[in-house]
């Protein structure tokens, strides 16, 4: 077998999993809103359990309706009537030989008043969250113990449904884990002050579960072994020789299982990593664990690919191997690995797309979260393919970007004959630029997984094609997709912006290492700016970065940001916020300040434009020439992300 290790059967506690692949519980909201597990759900397990892990962790199951919501349509055991939902749904899954775990959730602070009665959220003392920012109440001894009853009802409820066993949520800061930092906890009850205390809350929660539901209902954890928060100047933390200790522990009291994370909110980017962290990045910590305890270790650690998992278990860093947005992205992983099928893996490229919806969509209530290279994620029950009526017509699709690709892909498992025109020389459109930063090069998988499926579908894709109205009427297509993607945008009212020394960023990433040793000004602070300002310090270049508004990166999504920025502060950047580019000359620029209006004079030797893209769609017209049913989609449609472009373009080629 490819993957020996991977798909060898494994224990933990008294239970087998088939391989060692075990599906984390990354919150996705595909709960009813009565957080029972329906229809919605019940697919969503349904489609992973059925592309082969060996072990289900249900995504953080709420235990407290009043105090411990993370989200309205968040899975739930604090009720009796959610016992029967979830009992078909471990049905179904064991029916799948898969082994199931409920993981008992509580946020604490790290969640939202209006989602908890408009009341200040519960924690361990009342230091708020940094990123949530709530009022927040230091529960009394009391309310903690009843919280730990609560724990000990949704085991019993998990049992009564048939889970195999329990998880608790100890990481990424949520309320166990608050309560075990030094961070987070300044109480002086038994709950707080020394380690002794700080471990009690945890440990009540262990001991009355094995009460309730027996010494032997298998008990594991998710662990934050270390907070990460030097980097944020914080000097008191859980730190990983604290996390160790918690471990043992742990494992003293009978917990089966530790699950390796790290993180909190506040450290957010160490425990959702973005696209530029390699896989393996936690590789370091969870080694500190596997050799303090004898207890299996799962843990995930930014793995995408097959060989790498198995790696991980090759070198004895874990005993399972944690999967999150890699079986969001693609619930047929474990599958595809085991038949060496690895290049059509759809691999997540940890845009964190996922985690912006989550905040975005499912905690506000609009609804599931969002991957962006797996549209169908979470809408299952919308999304099921009977729709294969495409009866051989043909659909023109104008441009090879991830739009046309997708729209391609799609059509062609409806039926259709998708025939892919493009002017370049090469597939990938935009993505030949998106992947010329540092530390970019997942973003090629898409274009990968997109090829090697049109290939296996028949699909033709014509390249150097320009497209006249002659062609197309040859063709004779049922519908024209238009993909032609966007251009940057050069305003021509600013003086000087067609000088030679004036590039927008594609001109500038297509240069590579060309463009050294210069003053170069960036135009623009969005994340496409950042990256392009980092290009130019590894290339040596000497970067100014100006930005209009009153903040650099104001509208990057935070995490993009936070990254970004960290990358770049190795460097010696300059920043200009509120100031408008007025003029160029060909050693300079001039700028005002938005407020004071005073002009200033920045010497350099290039400028580069990241101001935004502008639809390309001028093909729009001849289309319509030959046929009323005219579909634009992706950055043609609307400039935006690379979800946009293909969840555009998959929504309209399952829908023609």
């Amino acid at each position: 077998m490819l993957y020996s290790k991977l798909f060898s059967s494994g224990k933990i506690g008294n239970l087998v999993l088939k391989n060692r692949i075990v599906m984390e519980p990354l919150a996705m909201g595909v709960a009813e809103a009565n957080q029972t597990v329906g229809e919605a759900y019940f697919e969503y397990l349904k489609c992973r359990a059925d592309g082969g892990v060996g072990m289900i962790i249900l995504e953080n199951t709420r235990i407290d309706d009043q105090h411990g919501v993370a989200a309205t349509c968040q899975a739930s055991v604090a009720r009796d009537e959610q016992i029967e939902p979830l009992r078909r749904a471990v049905d179904m899954l064991h029916s799948k030989e898969v082994v199931v775990f409920t993981q008992l959730h509580h946020p604490g602070r790290e969640t939202f008043s209006n989602l908890n009665g408009n009341e200040p959220v519960w924690s361990s003392s009342s230091k708020s969250c940094g990123v949530c920012g709530q009022e927040t109440h230091e529960m009394t001894t009391e309310e903690v113990e009843r919280i730990i009853d609560l724990f000990i009802e949704g085991a019993i409820r998990s049992k009564e449904a048939g889970c195999d066993g329990v998880e608790l949520h100890g990481a990424h800061g949520y309320l166990i884990s608050q309560f075990l930092s030094p961070y987070t906890n300044q109480r002086t009850d038994r709950f707080g002050g020394s380690f002794e205390n700080r471990l009690n809350f945890v440990k009540e929660i262990i001991l009355g579960i094995q009460k309730k539901c027996g010494a032997d209902y298998p008990i594991g954890i998710r662990l934050t072994v270390d907070e990460l928060l030097a980097p944020n100047g914080v000097k008191e933390y859980l730190t990983i020789d604290d996390g160790v200790e918690v471990c043992k522990r742990l494992e003293a009291l009978g917990v089966i299982y530790i699950n390796v994370s790290n993180g909190i909110y506040e450290s957010f980017n160490s425990l959702s990593e973005p696209m530029t962290y390699e896989q393996g990045c936690r590789s370091e910590r969870i080694r500190r664990v596997k050799e303090a305890v004898n207890i299996p270790v799962i843990a995930v650690n930014m793995v995408k690919e097959p060989w790498f998992a198995e790696k991980m278990l090759e070198d004895e860093l874990v005993d399972f191997v944690g999967l999150g947005r890699a079986v969001v992205a693609d619930p047929q992983w474990a599958n595809k690995a085991k038949e060496g099928r690895e290049c059509d893996i759809n691999r997540c490229i940890s845009c964190t797309f996922c985690f912006e919806t989550l905040v975005s969509d499912t905690i506000a209530g609009i609804g599931p979260v969002k991957c962006a290279v797996n549209p169908v994620a979470g809408r299952e029950t919308k999304y099921t393919f009977e729709n294969k009526d495409g009866n051989g017509r043909t659909v023109v699709i104008i441009g090879a970007g991830v739009a046309g690709l997708e729209a391609a892909r799609v059509l062609a498992i409806r039926g259709f004959k998708p025939i892919v025109l493009e002017k370049s020389h090469c597939v990938g459109g935009q993505i030949n630029i998106a992947n010329k930063p540092p530390r970019k090069e997942k973003i090629n998988w898409i274009v990968e997984y997109e090829c090697t499926q049109l290939e296996k579908l028949g699909v033709e894709i014509r390249l150097n094609t320009n497209v006249t109205k002659a062609l197309l009427t040859e063709l004779s297509p049922y519908a024209i997709f238009v993909a032609t993607g966007a251009k940057s945008i050069k305003p021509a009212s600013i003086k000087g912006i067609e000088l030679p020394n004036v590039k927008t960023v594609e001109e500038t990433l297509k240069l590579g290492k060309a463009l050294a040793h210069q003053k170069v000004c960036v135009i623009g602070s969005g994340a496409t700016g950042l990256e392009t300002a980092e290009t130019l310090c590894e290339n040596g270049n000497e970067v100014t970065v100006v930005e209009m508004l009153d903040k650099i990166g104001k509208n990057i999504y935070v995490q993009h940001y936070l990254d970004a920025m960290d990358r770049l502060s190795k460097f010696e950047v300059s920043y200009r916020e509120s100031s408008r580019l007025l003029e160029i000359t060909p050693t300079s620029i001039i700028v005002e300040d938005v407020n004071t209006k005073a002009q200033t004079e920045i010497k350099t030797d290039y400028v580069v434009l990241s101001l935004g893209v502008q639809s390309v769609k001028d093909v729009e017209e001849l289309c319509q020439s030959v046929t009323e049913r005219v579909f634009t989609i992706g950055d043609a449609l609307k400039p935006g992300r690379i979800e946009s472009a293909i969840r555009t373009a998959f929504e309209t080629a399952y829908h023609l």
